[in-house]
């Protein structure tokens, strides 16, 4: 997962290859390229929110108890 890029600008990257896609300007190979591009970023946003769900989850399961460093990770 590239964790350079925040969450929002890999959304940012995503619209824009989605754009382009929709746009149908591009080589057929190249849209092959975005749209697999796409497909990863795609996944990458879609485990940084599970991540997140899984955290909530937690945190809300166990209230304002302490919870250990290696369940947040």
């Amino acid at each position: 997962m590239n964790t350079s890029k925040s969450f929002e600008e890999r959304m940012q990257e995503l619209e824009a290859l989605v754009q382009a896609l929709e746009a149908g300007q591009m080589s057929l190979e190249d849209s092959f390229k975005s749209y697999e591009k796409a497909m990863a970023i795609k996944a990458e946003l879609t485990a940084l929110l599970d991540e997140g769900d899984r955290r909530i989850r937690l945190l809300t399961e166990t209230g304002e108890q302490e919870i250990p460093e290696e369940s947040l990770q």
